[in-house]
C-alpha cells in the first residue's frame, strides 16, 4: 500500500489522482506546516515539502518524479505514453507545467514575500497573472489540438494540470476565451475518481479555492 503525504489543493493534489487513477490502495496522511517542519518528516524529505510517497519501505519525494514513478508502476494505467516517444512528449509537459506554470504563481501564492511598497507589489501580483495568462495560451493550443495535453490519452501531465487550472480560478489569472482549458478542466473535474480525490480532501462543495494553510 502506497502513503501519500499531502496537503489539501497543493500540487499533491496531482499525485492523489493519479492514485485514483490507476486503482492502487493508498492511504492519506494530511501533513500540515508543523509536520512539515519535524524531524521525522524532514528524514522522509530533507526540503519538508509535499507531496512524500512511501511505497513499503522506500520513498520519493519531488511532484514530477512521484507521477513517472506511479505511471510507470502501472503501465496498464496508460498515463505515462504507450511508448518512448510517448513518454517524451508527457514528459515534455510535464516539465513545463512543474517548472514554468507552477513556478509563475509563486508571487500569487505567497505575496507576503514580495518586496516594495504596495503599487510595487500589486503591479508583480499582475505581472504575474499576465505570465500565467500566456503559459495557458500555449496549453490551450496543445488542448485544443489534442483533447488531452500530451495526446490522444490523458496522461499524469493532465493531473498536474488540473490542479494548477483550479489556482488560476482561485487566483483570479484570466482564462476568458480559452476553450481548451475550460472544458479540460470540468471534464477532469467531472471525473469519478478525481471527485473522490476532492471529497477526501474536502475540496468538493466548497469552491475553486486552493485551501489555505493555518
Amino acid at each position: 500500500m502506497y502513503t501519500l503525504y499531502y496537503w489539501p489543493g497543493y500540487c499533491s493534489l496531482a499525485t492523489h489522482i493519479a492514485l485514483r487513477w490507476i486503482g492502487a490502495p493508498y492511504q492519506l496522511i494530511l501533513a500540515d506546516r508543523r509536520t512539515r517542519q519535524s524531524e521525522a518528516f524532514r528524514r522522509l524529505n530533507p526540503s519538508s515539502t509535499v507531496p512524500v510517497l512511501v511505497d513499503d519501505d522506500w520513498v520519493i519525494s519531488q511532484n514530477t518524479a512521484i507521477l513517472n514513478y506511479l505511471a510507470e508502476s502501472h503501465p496498464e494505467a496508460l498515463l505515462t505514453g504507450t511508448d518512448v516517444r510517448g513518454r517524451a512528449i508527457v514528459n515534455r509537459w510535464l516539465g513545463y507545467i512543474n517548472s514554468d506554470v507552477h513556478k509563475a504563481f509563486s508571487p500569487l501564492m505567497h505575496p507576503e514575500r514580495l518586496l516594495g511598497d504596495e503599487d510595487v507589489r500589486r503591479q508583480t501580483l499582475e505581472n504575474a497573472r499576465w505570465v500565467l495568462r500566456r503559459h495557458f495560451e500555449v496549453l490551450d493550443q496543445t488542448l485544443h489540438d489534442n483533447g488531452w495535453i500530451a495526446g490522444e490519452h490523458r496522461s499524469i501531465a493532465d493531473a498536474y494540470l488540473f490542479v494548477l487550472t483550479r489556482w488560476a480560478y482561485d487566483k483570479h489569472v484570466d482564462l476568458h476565451e480559452l476553450e481548451g482549458i475550460q472544458d479540460h478542466f470540468e471534464r477532469i473535474r467531472q471525473d469519478p475518481e478525481v471527485q473522490t480525490a476532492l471529497i477526501e480532501e474536502g475540496l468538493l462543495g466548497a469552491s475553486q479555492a486552493v485551501l489555505a494553510e493555518d
